[in-house]
Protein backbone atom coordinates (compact mmCIF):
# COMPACT_ATOMS: atom_id res chain seq x y z
CA UNK A 1 0.00 0.00 0.00
CA UNK A 2 1.27 3.48 -0.87
CA UNK A 3 2.59 5.75 1.88
CA UNK A 4 0.34 8.63 0.92
CA UNK A 5 -2.94 7.05 -0.23
CA UNK A 6 -5.05 8.15 2.74
CA UNK A 7 -5.36 11.63 4.23
CA UNK A 8 -4.49 11.83 7.91
CA UNK A 9 -6.22 14.62 9.91
CA UNK A 10 -4.64 17.10 12.32
CA UNK A 11 -1.85 18.13 9.91
CA UNK A 12 -0.14 14.76 9.96
CA UNK A 13 1.41 13.17 6.85
CA UNK A 14 -0.03 10.04 5.24
CA UNK A 15 1.87 6.94 6.32
CA UNK A 16 1.06 3.22 6.39
CA UNK A 17 1.46 1.27 9.61
CA UNK A 18 3.04 -2.15 10.15
CA UNK A 19 3.96 -3.76 13.43
CA UNK A 20 7.49 -3.28 14.71
CA UNK A 21 9.53 -5.43 17.08
CA UNK A 22 10.32 -2.56 19.45
CA UNK A 23 9.01 -3.51 22.89
CA UNK A 24 8.19 -0.25 24.60
CA UNK A 25 4.62 0.50 25.80
CA UNK A 26 4.61 4.17 24.79
CA UNK A 27 5.74 3.30 21.27
CA UNK A 28 2.26 2.02 20.46
CA UNK A 29 0.69 5.38 21.24
CA UNK A 30 3.52 7.13 19.46
CA UNK A 31 2.96 5.07 16.33
CA UNK A 32 -0.72 5.96 16.37
CA UNK A 33 0.22 9.63 16.39
CA UNK A 34 2.70 9.07 13.61
CA UNK A 35 0.03 7.20 11.59
CA UNK A 36 0.70 3.93 9.80
CA UNK A 37 4.22 2.57 9.46
CA UNK A 38 5.85 1.39 6.28
CA UNK A 39 5.42 -2.10 4.85
CA UNK A 40 9.24 -2.32 4.91
CA UNK A 41 12.24 -0.51 3.48
CA UNK A 42 13.03 -0.76 -0.18
CA UNK A 43 16.16 -2.81 -0.85
CA UNK A 44 19.32 -0.72 -1.10
CA UNK A 45 20.93 -0.33 -4.49
CA UNK A 46 24.16 -2.36 -4.76
CA UNK A 47 27.10 -0.87 -6.60
CA UNK A 48 27.39 -3.71 -9.11
CA UNK A 49 27.26 -3.98 -12.89
CA UNK A 50 24.04 -5.92 -13.18
CA UNK A 51 20.77 -4.93 -14.85
CA UNK A 52 18.61 -3.09 -14.15
CA UNK A 53 20.60 -1.08 -11.56
CA UNK A 54 23.82 -0.66 -13.59
CA UNK A 55 22.89 2.83 -14.76
CA UNK A 56 22.15 3.86 -11.16
CA UNK A 57 25.64 2.63 -10.28
CA UNK A 58 27.05 4.54 -13.26
CA UNK A 59 25.45 7.66 -11.81
CA UNK A 60 27.33 7.07 -8.57
CA UNK A 61 30.56 6.77 -10.53
CA UNK A 62 29.78 10.12 -12.15
CA UNK A 63 29.23 11.66 -8.71
CA UNK A 64 32.57 10.30 -7.53
CA UNK A 65 34.18 12.11 -10.45
CA UNK A 66 32.34 15.34 -9.59
CA UNK A 67 30.10 15.16 -12.66
CA UNK A 68 26.67 15.93 -11.24
CA UNK A 69 25.19 16.77 -14.62
CA UNK A 70 26.04 13.32 -15.93
CA UNK A 71 24.55 11.71 -12.82
CA UNK A 72 21.32 13.64 -13.35
CA UNK A 73 21.21 12.54 -16.98
CA UNK A 74 21.70 8.92 -15.95
CA UNK A 75 19.24 8.88 -13.07
CA UNK A 76 16.40 10.89 -14.61
CA UNK A 77 15.10 8.10 -16.93
CA UNK A 78 15.22 5.62 -14.04
CA UNK A 79 13.35 8.05 -11.80
CA UNK A 80 10.72 8.55 -14.49
CA UNK A 81 10.37 4.75 -14.57
CA UNK A 82 9.74 4.75 -10.82
CA UNK A 83 13.14 3.72 -9.45
CA UNK A 84 13.24 4.95 -5.82
CA UNK A 85 17.05 4.92 -5.63
CA UNK A 86 17.21 7.21 -8.68
CA UNK A 87 14.67 9.57 -7.10
CA UNK A 88 16.72 9.58 -3.91
CA UNK A 89 19.93 10.37 -5.78
CA UNK A 90 18.27 13.23 -7.64
CA UNK A 91 16.86 14.54 -4.37
CA UNK A 92 20.36 14.66 -2.94
CA UNK A 93 21.84 16.32 -6.03
CA UNK A 94 19.21 19.07 -6.04
CA UNK A 95 19.40 19.60 -2.27
CA UNK A 96 22.33 22.03 -2.53
CA UNK A 97 24.32 24.17 -4.96
CA UNK A 98 26.60 21.87 -6.97
CA UNK A 99 28.35 24.63 -8.92
CA UNK A 100 28.90 24.69 -12.70
CA UNK A 101 25.47 26.17 -13.30
CA UNK A 102 23.65 23.72 -11.04
CA UNK A 103 22.09 25.79 -8.24
CA UNK A 104 20.16 24.22 -5.40
CA UNK A 105 16.57 23.36 -6.28
CA UNK A 106 15.05 22.48 -2.90
CA UNK A 107 11.46 22.18 -4.15
CA UNK A 108 12.53 19.70 -6.82
CA UNK A 109 14.63 17.86 -4.25
CA UNK A 110 11.56 17.57 -2.04
CA UNK A 111 9.46 16.17 -4.90
CA UNK A 112 12.04 13.48 -5.64
CA UNK A 113 12.29 12.46 -1.98
CA UNK A 114 8.52 12.26 -1.78
CA UNK A 115 8.34 10.10 -4.92
CA UNK A 116 10.89 7.69 -3.42
CA UNK A 117 9.05 7.68 -0.09
CA UNK A 118 5.88 6.62 -1.93
CA UNK A 119 7.81 3.45 -2.76
CA UNK A 120 8.96 2.81 0.80
CA UNK A 121 12.47 4.30 0.54
CA UNK A 122 13.41 4.89 4.19
CA UNK A 123 16.33 7.23 3.54
CA UNK A 124 13.99 9.47 1.54
CA UNK A 125 11.49 9.50 4.39
CA UNK A 126 14.29 10.67 6.66
CA UNK A 127 15.14 13.44 4.19
CA UNK A 128 11.48 14.50 4.07
CA UNK A 129 11.52 14.75 7.86
CA UNK A 130 14.66 16.88 7.78
CA UNK A 131 13.19 19.18 5.12
CA UNK A 132 9.98 19.63 7.11
CA UNK A 133 11.99 20.29 10.26
CA UNK A 134 14.08 23.00 8.59
CA UNK A 135 11.58 24.29 6.01
CA UNK A 136 13.72 23.25 3.03
CA UNK A 137 11.80 22.90 -0.23
CA UNK A 138 8.54 22.93 1.71
CA UNK A 139 7.06 24.78 4.65
CA UNK A 140 8.43 24.00 8.10
CA UNK A 141 6.11 21.65 9.98
CA UNK A 142 7.29 19.93 13.14
CA UNK A 143 4.29 17.58 13.19
CA UNK A 144 5.26 16.23 9.78
CA UNK A 145 8.94 16.14 10.76
CA UNK A 146 8.24 14.11 13.90
CA UNK A 147 5.92 11.72 12.09
CA UNK A 148 8.41 11.01 9.29
CA UNK A 149 11.31 10.73 11.71
CA UNK A 150 9.35 8.18 13.73
CA UNK A 151 8.64 6.07 10.67
CA UNK A 152 12.29 6.06 9.62
CA UNK A 153 13.46 5.51 13.20
CA UNK A 154 11.16 2.51 13.58
CA UNK A 155 12.84 1.15 10.45
CA UNK A 156 16.18 1.42 12.31
CA UNK A 157 17.40 4.57 10.53
CA UNK A 158 20.28 5.81 12.70
CA UNK A 159 20.07 9.53 11.85
CA UNK A 160 16.29 9.54 12.32
CA UNK A 161 16.68 8.00 15.76
CA UNK A 162 19.29 10.59 16.72
CA UNK A 163 17.28 13.54 15.37
CA UNK A 164 14.18 12.35 17.22
CA UNK A 165 16.12 12.18 20.46
CA UNK A 166 17.38 15.74 19.95
CA UNK A 167 13.98 17.19 18.99
CA UNK A 168 12.15 15.53 21.85
CA UNK A 169 14.68 16.61 24.46
CA UNK A 170 15.26 20.25 23.58
CA UNK A 171 11.67 21.54 23.53
CA UNK A 172 10.93 24.69 21.54
CA UNK A 173 8.28 23.99 18.90
CA UNK A 174 8.16 20.36 20.03
CA UNK A 175 6.67 19.32 23.36
CA UNK A 176 9.53 17.71 25.31
CA UNK A 177 9.25 14.01 26.00
CA UNK A 178 12.40 12.92 27.82
CA UNK A 179 11.31 9.31 28.12
CA UNK A 180 10.86 8.90 24.38
CA UNK A 181 13.98 10.96 23.73
CA UNK A 182 16.01 8.59 25.91
CA UNK A 183 14.51 5.59 24.10
CA UNK A 184 15.58 6.85 20.68
CA UNK A 185 18.99 7.99 21.94
CA UNK A 186 19.60 4.48 23.27
CA UNK A 187 18.37 2.97 20.01
CA UNK A 188 20.71 5.20 18.00
CA UNK A 189 23.65 4.32 20.23
CA UNK A 190 22.95 0.61 19.85
CA UNK A 191 22.40 0.98 16.12
CA UNK A 192 25.74 2.73 15.72
CA UNK A 193 27.55 -0.08 17.54
CA UNK A 194 26.07 -2.99 15.61
CA UNK A 195 25.50 -1.37 12.21
CA UNK A 196 26.62 -3.90 9.57
CA UNK A 197 29.40 -3.03 7.16
CA UNK A 198 28.23 -4.75 3.98
CA UNK A 199 28.34 -3.82 0.33
CA UNK A 200 28.40 -0.20 -0.74
CA UNK A 201 25.02 1.24 -1.67
CA UNK A 202 23.78 4.53 -3.05
CA UNK A 203 22.77 5.55 0.46
CA UNK A 204 26.23 4.89 1.93
CA UNK A 205 28.10 6.28 -1.06
CA UNK A 206 26.13 9.54 -0.83
CA UNK A 207 27.21 10.23 2.76
CA UNK A 208 30.02 12.50 1.58
CA UNK A 209 27.93 14.67 -0.74
CA UNK A 210 24.39 14.72 0.68
CA UNK A 211 24.63 18.25 2.19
Amino acid sequence: MSLFTKAIPNSRPDINRRQTMIKWPSLVAMALCAAILLPGPAPATPLVDSAPEATVADGIVAIREGNFREAVAIWTPHAEAGNPAAHYGLGLVYSRDRGAGMPARPELSHRHYKAAAHRGHVDSIFELAFQHERGIGTEANTDYALAYYRVAAAENHLNAQYNLAVLLSRGGDVKPDLREAFFWAAAANNNARIRPRGELTLERESAGWRR
